[in-house]
């Protein structure tokens, strides 16, 4: 599916994908990546990493294919359990035929550890392959806390859509193999699948209802595959992928955004009995980034939206916090259960209405909004707004190393809170020969603020020099009363604006029409002058003086030490994809 972006923007795009020492941004150069990673958020008992590390390196080192490797430690567990020469195991087994000569690579497994054979394979994956499969898969205190209000006890029945290698199916609360399914694309994934069920239910003899299939494919398979794509089910729950979902999907009209969870979630809704429950761990940044908006329209117009709970911990490798969704099928709902780390909570589901995107706000989100509004009775509707110059040709026109005539410019990427780092680029000013550029006072403006435009929070500089700056960067003049620029500069680059910017708008790009909204407080002269200092002694070089300025800006919204701690926290990348199962 084609971003709905211009080219240029695309441009920007992969310029702003490197940090000022060169370093390498992009989450989609971890596709590329050998590294493996051992997951810590997956191992139930410490004391067994040892061993993970030492069988994963071995099988590393002796360069055993990683699927005949996991087939001789799932043998080996098997056969420890006492099942493996059982006619219904044996029928798994062969459909995986595979040399099992490897079948004392290691000390014998642990079998009190939640998932080993699951955690083996994560550790042994590649990063670059876990990346493109989207396999992360989930602990075991979530998928235990997502499936423990699941009522088996009259005969009701259960999907995991995406179930890896079982993680879900392992923690539900059901005594019948037979009424769990599962899908999974990934061949290894679903053999694990397979055995975790033999073992947990080893004294049943039962054929695992786990298949490997596309989710989001077109095509079902064979008939089997078919007639369980048409069932519906009591329960549904799942760690789906996270990431732009592949070509050839079947994604649903109410998901424009092409994102794969969302489309996973209105897909399974679809199986989901009218009685059912249905809850899916998402990202945190569901919460509230605008690509997300069709998914919070469809949970809060399609769904009984019960609760939502957000969790502390992130994956090994990347850097994303999660929450999860609890629904039923059908609306409407009007208040919304919100688990925060400070308790749980009753929302009105009007609240979730009351900005442009549907962002789902916290408890405490809300009463941190409620208090930066209360105080606002400004905002930058009257300032000087203008777009960073477009060359029309930049490989041409910028030159790495000035020449007579040029001057610098820079670019999105220059700008930090509060300065400019030294330009990379020179350009040699002939208004006639550039494509599109603002008026010529606003870039020698004696003072001006500019601005980072692909951008998850607004960041802004200080600029007295005249410079030019490209159209990753626009300028801002602001005119708020009873504040200089210095001070307008604090209250755009404080912790208490990214919040709400955050939180509100949830965007990607930094634009005009949501930061004229941005509510600033009336303050005194004395106050400005304060603010103004401070930012003086950051654009000195004192560092400690924004730590003293954060703290002046957020006693004017009398904000409890929690509340502080709250927005202090950095919200997750807005524009970051990370594909989970």
């Amino acid at each position: 599916m084609k971003p709905d972006i211009s080219r240029a923007t695309q441009r920007n795009w992969t310029r702003l994908r490197t940090d000022g020492r060169k370093r390498l941004t992009k989450r989609a150069n971890k596709r590329r990546s050998t590294k493996r990673i051992l997951p810590l958020e997956y191992v139930s008992d410490p004391v067994h990493i040892p061993f993970v590390r030492a069988a994963a390196g071995r099988v590393r080192r002796e360069k055993i294919p990683l699927s005949r490797a996991i087939f001789s430690f799932a043998a080996a567990l098997l056969e420890r359990k006492g099942i493996l020469g059982k006619p219904h195991v044996q029928a798994v087994l062969q459909e995986y035929a595979s040399d099992a000569s490897a079948f004392r690579l290691c000390p014998p497994l642990p079998e009190d550890e939640w998932d080993i054979l699951g955690l083996l394979y994560q550790s042994m994956l590649p990063e670059g392959s876990k990346n493109r499969n989207g396999s992360y898969y989930t602990p075991e205190s979530v998928a235990v806390n997502m499936t423990r209000d699941f009522d088996f006890s009259h005969g009701e029945t259960f999907l995991d859509p995406c179930c890896g290698s079982g993680s879900f199916l392992l923690a539900l609360p059901c005594h019948d193999p037979e009424r769990i399914f599962g899908f999974d694309r990934d061949p290894v994934a679903v053999f694990i699948a397979k055995v975790n069920l033999l073992l947990r239910f080893s004294d049943r003899e039962f054929t695992p209802q786990i298949f490997r299939m596309n989710y989001l494919g077109k095509h079902s398979g064979n008939a089997l595959l078919r007639s369980i794509r048409r069932k519906t089910f009591d329960y549904i729950a799942t760690n789906p992928p996270w990431g732009a979902v592949s070509r050839g999907a079947r994604i649903p009209r109410e998901i424009r955004s092409g994102e794969s969870f969302s489309c996973f979630f209105v897909n399974a809704r679809h199986q989901l009995k009218d009685s059912g429950l249905i809850r899916f761990l998402f990202p945190e940044s569901l919460l509230n980034v605008k690509n997300h908006r069709d998914l919070r329209s469809f949970l809060l117009n399609c769904c009984e939206l019960k609760r939502i709970t957000l969790y502390d911990g992130t994956f090994s490798g990347v850097t994303t916090k999660y929450i999860d969704v609890l629904c039923g099928k059908h609306p409407p709902t009007r208040e919304v259960y919100f688990r925060d780390p400070s308790g749980l909570h009753r929302i009105p589901a009007d609240s979730f209405r009351m900005t442009d995107n549907f962002s789902f706000l916290t408890h405490a989100d809300l009463e941190i909004l409620r208090k930066i509004k209360a105080k606002g009775r400004y905002d930058l509707s009257g300032s000087i707004w203008a777009l960073g110059i477009v060359t029309g040709d930049n490989r041409d026109k910028l030159k790495r190393v000035p020449e007579p005539g040029f001057e610098a410019i820079y670019t999105g990427k220059e700008i930090e809170r509060y300065s400019l780092r030294p330009p990379e680029n020179y350009l040699l000013y002939d208004r006639t020969k550039l494509q599109q550029i603002a008026r010529e006072e606003y870039y020698r403006a004696p003072e001006k603020l500019v601005y980072k435009f692909i951008s998850d929070k607004p960041v802004f500089a200080y600029d007295n020099t005249g410079s030019l700056f490209l159209n990753s960067a626009n300028i801002l003049i602001p005119s708020v009363p009873g504040m200089s620029i210095k001070t307008v500069l604090a209250f755009l680059n404080s912790a208490l604006f990214r919040f709400f910017y955050t939180r509100i708008f949830g965007e990607v790009k930094v634009l005009k029409g949501n930061l004229v909204r941005l509510p600033f407080p009336e303050i005194s002269p004395e106050q400005d002058r304060r603010f103004e200092f401070l930012v003086k002694r950051i654009l000195d070089g004192d560092a400690g003086a924004d730590s003293h300025l954060q703290d002046a800006i957020e006693a004017l919204y009398d904000l409890t030490p929690e509340q502080t701690a709250h927005v202090r926290r950095i919200p997750g990348k807005t524009g970051t994809h990370l594909r989970t199962a």
